[in-house]
């Protein structure tokens, strides 16, 4: 009777690394789904279904077995929304950025700015014909528009009174 028990001991352990298992590795669900058959046959052994309360120990590892299913979804449903999010380093994080120009920076003219926490080389983003723009001073905030070739293309960034964007 004790050899069953601690099989039944083992199984419910064995249940949660395949939760686990599921959560680090890219099992579409499979290691969970034989994690609850592992789970139920784990817990009816320790309970020894034949008792003579046959009943309130299959209610029991039901309600068990439903509350780790709910638990397991959300968790599950978790990792996969936080996957979806957009990236929020290296270059597709960098763009939208706004920042502060630390030296001047026009269409010819490479200058620093300060964006996401780090000092950057930054040129005047701008199309052929734009080519008197102007330049950027010192102080003033800038949005990251694009990376190309280790150094961030910035436009000027100013919001308007009403809260609404304005881009040169």
């Amino acid at each position: 009777m004790v050899s069953v028990i601690w099989m039944g001991v083992a199984l419910i352990i064995l249940a949660l690394v395949l939760f686990a298992l599921d959560v680090k590795v890219t099992g579409h669900g499979l290691p969970a789904a034989w994690g609850v058959v592992v789970l139920i046959l784990g817990i009816a052994m320790v309970s020894g279904a034949a008792t003579p309360y046959l009943w309130s120990s299959f209610l029991i590892l039901v309600s068990v077995v439903a509350l780790t299913v709910l638990l397991f979804s959300g968790v599950v449903v978790s990792v996969w929304s936080v996957k979806r999010l957009p990236a929020r380093t290296g270059a597709e994080g960098m763009v939208g950025e706004v920042g502060i120009a630390k030296s001047p920076i026009g269409v010819g003219l490479q200058g620093r700015v300060f964006v996401h926490g780090e000092r950057w080389l930054a040129t005047l983003a701008s199309a052929p014909e734009e080519a008197n723009r102007g330049t950027i001073k010192p102080g003033q905030r800038v949005r990251v528009v694009g990376l190309r070739d280790g150094e961030v293309l910035v436009i000027p960034y100013e919001p308007d009174v009403s809260g609404r964007l304005i881009e040169d």
